[in-house]
């Protein structure tokens, strides 16, 4: 008798001990699976496509950075500003360009910086107002803010640019410039994506931004082109 009830007590100790001992030689590693693709994680600068939108998963409102972050598991942290761009500033013209937001580039280093941007540089500023750009100037902008990423960024980050993600509306600079934008890119040997046919009628709230079906769309395209050379 004595044998088992020391038996049934050496077991019931071990069911208590045990726990505890499996939490003391937990690092927390284990429990937070690190991303294959971007274990230092993904900075993402854009305009209004980006930063009007949120990090809550299946929300109307979840961008398409957070869709992508998402699915490879990785942390995004964006830098961005509603109606800017490589060229135009932001917030009617009293914010900043990309290159303005040095903390995306020279702070520490990630895995992923992907640039989401050129809807709103077919013009820039003049006195407050929007005054169509040339194709040069926009062209000087990106080419300077491709440079200036290249320069900043050690190799081991991979600098990949997206076509505008551009909406129904106004066709015409759409396609004007997301043609500079792919040249740049090539240019500067850095990975395009492209957005074009993302966001349909159907997929905007206002012919410019995405809806859920939007992001979705936009995220799509950015999964697969970062898986195919992944």
């Amino acid at each position: 008798m004595t044998t088992r009830r020391s038996l049934v007590l050496a077991v019931l100790a071990a069911l208590l001990i045990a726990p505890f001992i499996a939490w003391q030689g937990a690092t927390g590693d284990e429990r937070v699976p690190v991303s294959r693709l971007a274990p230092h994680g993904i900075v993402v600068v854009g305009d209004s496509i980006t930063a009007r939108y949120n990090n809550e998963p299946g929300s109307a409102e979840q961008g398409w950075w957070s869709i992508t972050g998402d699915h490879f598991r990785a942390t995004v942290t964006r830098y961005a500003q509603s109606g800017s761009g490589y060229l135009r500033p932001g917030h009617v013209c009293t914010g900043n360009t990309f290159i303005d937001r040095p903390d995306a580039y020279a702070g520490d280093a990630p895995s992923l910086l992907i640039v989401e941007g050129g809807r709103n540089d077919w013009s820039t500023c003049q006195d407050g107002r929007y005054v169509t750009a040339p194709d040069d100037v926009i062209a000087h902008a990106v080419d300077r803010y491709l440079d200036t990423l290249q320069t900043f960024l050690p190799k081991s980050t991979r600098i990949v640019v997206l076509g505008p993600p551009w909406g129904p509306l106004d066709p015409e600079n759409g396609r004007r410039v997301t043609a500079i934008i792919a040249a740049q890119a090539k240019l500067h040997g850095i990975q395009f994506i492209s957005t074009q046919g993302a966001l349909t009628a159907d997929r905007v709230v206002d012919g410019v931004h995405p809806n859920r079906q939007g992001s979705l769309a936009i995220a799509r395209r950015v999964i697969a082109g970062l898986e195919k050379t992944a």
